[in-house]
């Protein structure tokens, strides 16, 4: 038995390319659904999983029926800006490219529940890696995961510049297939299989292209629109930009007070002392951030463990007992009191 089998998957994601398969490609699923004892009632179900492998044969299924290997990247070019909301519009009035990555990657979890973007320097040139949370753990993304998002995060990219471009290099952790010129028609030539991880390299003149809809203005409407969202600003007095920039540094997986006071531009020492003169301090305003965003991510339908990895905790446990301290209850408890329709453990 494969490993997948044992794995569920949102019976909505499944959905989601089965409609766009029935689209794009007039497919019809009767055969495969009947094959595997699935109406499709079922999968309309709220909360309905499915088995992983379902999905991975579906595709593979789409592949050889219709004889486009390139099915998910077709599937992929579908997500624009727009489709974003707020995400989409700070990705089309930034500056440039490399403005817009970082957008992306601070601003995901208004989007995203656990597939979290990574913006790094790797080697001289810059790297957007994808790791998605599950079960606490920080994993990299399967086969077709990563087709559809890397292409899809490239896609957003050249929709927002004047000129397409193709990455420097593009990594799979997956083996090399048999249909490589689809990959080619994406991601340009220079791509390598059995990596130690999926990721899109970048180098510096292509983060600094201009992007075709730079406004400054809108930008800075759409981020405190973004930041209001979750109750932040980076705008205001020293407490609110100390606050605003704890949630980004909480997107980035780095909440210390090094990490912020150096987005904020000042040594950490006289960051505390200048918090102080206002009464407050760096802990209490993190208890603030991590408070904010437990409430999002518990509304969003994360887990305990990935939250209290969002937040920079080490483990559940300190999480929970700073959560019941916050809210005066555990987390199922606040759930069933603000979640309607929904349940965590």
């Amino acid at each position: 038995m494969r490993s997948e089998d044992l794995k569920q998957a949102p019976a909505e994601a499944f959905l989601f390319i089965l409609s766009f398969l029935t689209k794009q490609y007039a497919f019809d699923a009767t055969p495969f659904l009947n094959e595997r004892g699935i109406t499709l009632k079922d999968l309309h179900v709220k909360g309905a999983k499915i088995n992983a492998a379902y999905l991975h044969d579906l595709i593979d299924e789409a592949v050889t029926r219709t004889g486009d290997a390139g099915v998910l990247f077709t599937f992929a070019e579908s997500v624009t800006p727009n489709n974003l909301g707020i995400l989409g519009y700070l990705l089309l009035h930034s500056s440039s490219v490399e403005d817009a990555i970082v957008k992306l990657c601070r601003y995901y979890p208004l989007v995203g529940k656990t597939l979290k973007p990574i913006f790094t320097k790797d080697d001289g040139a810059y790297k957007l890696t994808l790791l998605i949370h599950k079960e606490g753990e920080m994993y990299h993304l399967e086969k077709y995961s990563a087709e559809i998002h890397l292409s899809a995060m490239l896609h957003l990219i050249n929709k927002i510049i004047p000129k397409p471009i193709f990455p420097i290099r593009t990594t799979f952790r997956h083996a090399k297939p048999l249909h490589v010129k689809a990959y080619q028609n994406v991601f340009g030539q220079n791509i390598v299989f059995d990596e130690v991880e999926n990721a899109l390299f970048f180098d510096k003149t292509q983060l600094s292209m201009k992007t075709s809809y730079d406004n400054p203005y809108l930008l800075r409407v759409f981020e405190k629109e973004a930041e209001q969202s979750l109750g932040m600003s980076v705008h205001g007095s020293l407490k609110e930009q100390v606050l605003g920039y704890i949630l980004i540094a909480t997107g980035e997986l780095d909440v210390s007070l090094e990490s912020v006071a150096q987005k904020v531009g000042l040594h950490p020492r006289t960051l505390q002392k200048k918090l102080k003169e206002e009464n407050s301090s760096f802990v209490e305003l993190l208890g603030e951030v991590r408070q904010k965003l437990a409430a999002h991510y518990l509304q969003k339908g994360l887990g305990i463990a990935t939250i209290a990895t969002y937040l920079g905790y080490a483990e559940p446990s300190p999480f929970l007992r700073a959560f019941k301290k916050w809210f005066a209850m555990t987390p199922k408890a606040w759930v069933a009191l603000h979640v309607k329709g929904n349940e965590h453990a």
